[in-house]
């Protein structure tokens, strides 16, 4: 573990209590709803706010003790704010030249690799007040890149694009940990970008941590908000089997030996990817459909059920109490699909039984690693 944290501060009727340890690779996302303390974390982190009570520790180093606080020059961060705030008055060259003559360290990756990550390399002679949305949020990145930060923070970086320009972004973003060596804090309220993004996650409610781990266990759990999302669903793990050609498509295994088609994928036999498959595209049936369209028809056990899905918030909206979420187990790991609580109760589904989930869509959200 590299960051250490324990903050707490009281702002008002708001209150911000976190004691977690962050890992040292990777991608954490900070995930919550608007006010539940994302951007107040991110910042106490960062050394731009200090909570009265607090303690901040990276790679051994005080940052925040009872004694002494490090501003945020001081600690070596590379923030990205939901603005780009890029200098108007300079090119994007002259923007990331800036950044360059004001590294924190003398390692770090060069001046050529960061545009090409980043795809601004066609970008550097333009003013900056030319660029799209997308392209600012990739030079306002890059510049923080080549200050050569021991620890990169990120709020909520993609607010503000439209769908295209939100998923080129995630395209780019979810490579940038295969390039460098630096741990990225990721602050956003959207599932939909923390499932692309994020390995480990912290969730945030009211200001109070009310969970953290890997991504892919806190997806399907249905005591926590994620899964109470409209965007909810299950996050995979899966291996490359083989792509069949012919219909431009890719065949994944999971653990539990259960297979999945998706659309043909640039991964090689034998690499790791990751899977999104959102609750609401799975349906559930009794018996094995036989003649069927849909592809990816799998056996499962109905593992438990949220009858109150949506529980915990808008308990009055009749469509909320229409809708249940039911957790499906394949081997060690979850599928998570909303069906309506009159299907449910048709049915007669209960926890232990037998089902077949048909799975209308699956999205590949990662690719990582080759298996040796």
């Amino acid at each position: 573990m590299s960051l250490l944290l324990s903050l707490h501060m009281q702002r008002g009727d708001f209150e911000l209590n976190v004691d977690t340890a962050l890992p040292s690779i990777g991608i954490t996302a900070i995930c919550g709803p608007s006010g539940s303390g994302k951007t107040s974390l991110l910042r106490c982190i960062a050394g731009l706010e200090r909570a009265p009570q607090g303690m901040v520790q990276f790679c051994g180093d005080d940052w925040q003790t009872q004694r002494q606080f490090l501003a945020c020059e001081q600690r070596g961060v590379g923030v990205v704010f939901q603005d780009a705030q890029l200098f108007p008055h300079l090119s994007v060259a002259g923007n990331l030249r800036y950044a360059q003559n004001r590294q924190f360290r003398a390692t770090g990756p060069s001046f050529d690799e960061v545009c090409e990550w980043l795809q601004i390399t066609a970008l550097l002679n333009r003013d900056v007040n030319k660029l799209s949305g997308g392209e600012r949020k990739r030079v306002a990145i890059a510049r923080a890149l080549l200050r050569h930060p021991q620890l990169l923070l990120m709020d909520e970086p993609l607010s503000g694009l439209h769908d295209a320009a939100r998923d080129e972004m995630m395209d780019v973003l979810q490579i940038l940990p295969q390039h460098l060596s630096l741990p990225i804090i990721y602050v956003s309220h959207s599932f939909h970008e923390i499932s692309r993004l994020a390995d480990h996650v912290l969730l945030l409610e009211n200001g109070q941590l009310i969970a953290e781990g890997d991504l892919v266990e806190l997806s399907t759990r249905l005591d926590l908000p994620l899964s109470r999302q409209q965007d909810a669903g299950a996050v995979l793990n899966a291996t490359l089997v083989e792509h069949e050609a012919d219909y431009q498509l890719s065949t994944l295994q999971l653990a539990s030996g259960h297979q999945l088609s998706v659309k043909q994928i640039s991964a090689r036999p034998g690499q790791s990817v990751r899977l999104f498959v959102a609750a609401r595209d799975i349906s559930i049936s009794l018996d094995a459909p036989t003649q069927s369209s849909i592809l990816n028809i799998l056996n499962c056990t109905i593992n438990t059920s949220d009858t109150n899905t949506d529980s915990n918030a808008e308990t009055d909206n009749p469509v909320n109490r229409s809708q249940v979420t039911v957790r499906l187990a394949l081997g060690e790991q979850y599928l998570l699909a909303r069906i309506t609580r009159k299907s449910y109760d048709r049915l007669n589904l209960h926890a232990g039984q037998q089902v077949f989930a048909q799975i209308k869509t699956v999205a590949l959200v990662n690719e990582y690693g080759v298996a040796s």
